[in-house]
């Protein structure tokens, strides 16, 4: 990987782009690639920032020159002599380079970069910046360039170099064979160089030893770093698919995928599942879904706040999504969750007011989900699909999309089962058959019935029924079937408010979408002939 990264850039600086960015909070690891990269080809390094001024091979060789105009002026006059070639890193230039900034610090850097092309210099400009805002005059001259986080190999090296440092270290014990350390570098994946040795330290200082009972320290720190983004989101789940009502359709596909991201599936020649889409009805558990499919399938669940992606600084929002992008890679193979992708979207359609800050990240985003080769699956969902632009829909870019409707009769049934037995109540007193035709168009009417979520809330409520009658006095004090009787009239469903809505939505569904269910919602609700289904929302597929 390291190789990869050191090719990439020499060939950039080899064909003389004048400005290259490099988006990294790794200053370090940066300076240390290109160090190796100018011994490569052949060029001198010099180094400027703030406060050392300019440095030649690691040597401060001026440290009066603190201002990047003056540091600029003496990077020129380097370049003048054509005999020499040098690579130019500034380290602090970001600051002085935005669109609030003195626009003559913008003016020298284009400058110079115009001489670097016409006037034959044989060098190139470097900036190394953790954010780097992109102002309109310099659109031109810069070249962004990605910086991954350390691979698996670059992790596994970093920890090996820790652990045999304090090995046989007095009063130290380090209890670490091949099998930990693998684990180790799993749970270390995402984080940067130095995150992964002050995660050690830390652990290492505790109680001077360094075991399997680190992993759990090291863990809780990653998932502070990962959430520190302000943009990511470091999921925990104890779930499991057992725990989502119905769906089978949807769950049998992503059983039938869970093993195909290990190396016996590259073996066999199967490519990892990019992603699929969730659409449909709200509070029918997508998002459930994927909370559970990450404890079944063993991964790393990051959810992706695409409201946070957006801020007010011009080109923080497309850094921000290339930073959620490279940490998911990190930390595959992985599951990124996108929630209601499409109200972080809505602007991406070219109405959005927003300079084009939407289109960007949008292009950025289905660019990556196209070309990636890395094992992240994104696990999509959305409410209103006509909010999505129909680039994402197009095959390529998901493996399926499903439809998520209102929940069949026998769906409502085993939701009502699991929620009844979160409760630690015995499901034989419940006529659960009774209360899955209660919540359906037995109480509400032809094709309106309870969501998952509704349902959920009917429990929670009749709970509070149950509890009120203890509070009042009653001998019979326990949940009971008149308590989920006296309540469900108290509902007014979602299906019955927006009928019209999801009809439409439903019309869609059937011509682009395969249905999450195995059973059409109302079919064991009404009494009709021919056995005909009351919704039919989403291609009918088996396995």
């Amino acid at each position: 990987m390291a190789e990869n990264i050191r090719k990439n850039i020499a060939d950039y600086i080899k064909a003389r782009y004048a400005v290259l960015v490099i988006e990294s909070f790794e200053e370090e690891r940066i300076l240390s690639e290109l160090q190796l990269i100018a011994n490569d080809i052949k060029h001198k390094l010099y180094i400027w920032n703030s406060t050392e001024g300019i440095k030649l091979n690691g040597n401060v060789v001026d440290n009066k020159v603190t201002d990047l105009k003056a540091a600029i002026d003496y990077c020129e006059n380097q370049a003048k002599d054509k005999s020499s070639k040098n690579l130019f890193v500034f380290s602090d230039a970001h600051n002085y380079l935005t669109d609030k900034s003195n626009p003559i610090y913008r003016r020298r850097l284009k400058d110079f970069a115009i001489s670097i092309r016409n006037k034959g210099y044989v060098c190139n400009c470097v900036i190394i910046s953790p954010s780097f805002e992109i102002s309109t005059d310099l659109q031109k001259e810069v070249t962004i360039l990605d910086f991954p986080l350390p691979s698996k190999e670059e992790v596994r090296d970093i920890i090996t170099q820790f652990v045999n440092s304090y090995r046989g270290v007095q009063g130290v014990t380090i209890d670490v064979d091949e099998i930990l350390l693998e684990r180790f570098v799993d749970v270390s994946l995402g984080l940067t160089r130095l995150e992964i040795e002050n995660c050690l330290s830390r652990a290492l200082v505790q109680d001077r030893r360094l075991d399997k009972d680190d992993l759990k320290t090291i863990l809780n720190e990653k998932k502070q770093i990962i959430r520190k983004t302000g943009i990511l989101e470091y999921i925990d789940s104890n779930l499991n698919l057992e725990d989502v009502g119905g769906l089978q359709t949807l769950k049998k596909w992503l059983d039938l995928r869970s093993h195909c991201f290990d190396d016996t599936a590259k073996e066999f020649g199967v490519k990892p599942p990019k992603g699929v889409l969730l659409t449909g009805v709200p509070g029918c558990g997508k998002s459930l879904t994927a909370k559970c499919v990450a404890s079944a399938w063993n991964m790393p669940l990051l959810r992706l706040d695409m409201g946070k992606i957006f801020q007010g600084v011009v080109g923080s929002s497309e850094s921000n999504i290339r930073l959620a992008l490279k940490t998911a890679e990190a930390v595959a193979p992985s599951i990124l969750w996108i929630d209601e992708i499409e109200k972080g979207l809505s602007g991406s359609k070219g109405n959005g007011g927003d300079g084009g800050t939407s289109t960007r990240v949008f292009g950025t985003l289905l660019t990556w989900m196209q070309e990636k080769t890395s094992p992240v699956f994104v696990f999509a969902t959305a409410n209103d699909i006509s909010g999505l632009p129909p680039e994402l829909l197009r095959k390529g870019r998901f493996d399926e999309i499903f439809f998520v409707d209102f929940p069949s009769k026998d769906e409502r049934k085993k939701i009502l089962e699991i929620h009844i037995s979160k409760l630690k109540r015995n499901l034989s007193n419940f006529d659960t058959d009774r209360l899955a035709s209660l919540c359906g168009e037995e109480t509400f009417g032809k094709d309106v019935v309870l969501a998952g979520a509704e349902i959920e809330a009917w429990v929670a409520d009749s709970l509070i029924e149950a509890f009120a009658r203890k509070v009042g006095g009653e001998k019979k004090t326990d949940l009971c079937m008149k308590d989920f009787e006296t309540t469900i009239h108290r509902i007014v469903p979602m299906g019955q408010m927006r009928k019209a809505e999801f009809t439409k939505l439903r019309e869609w569904a059937n011509e682009n979408a395969v249905s999450a269910s195995m059973t059409a919602t109302g079919t064991q609700d009404s009494k009709q002939d021919n056995n005909t289904e009351a919704f039919m929302a989403g291609r009918r597929i088996d396995f």
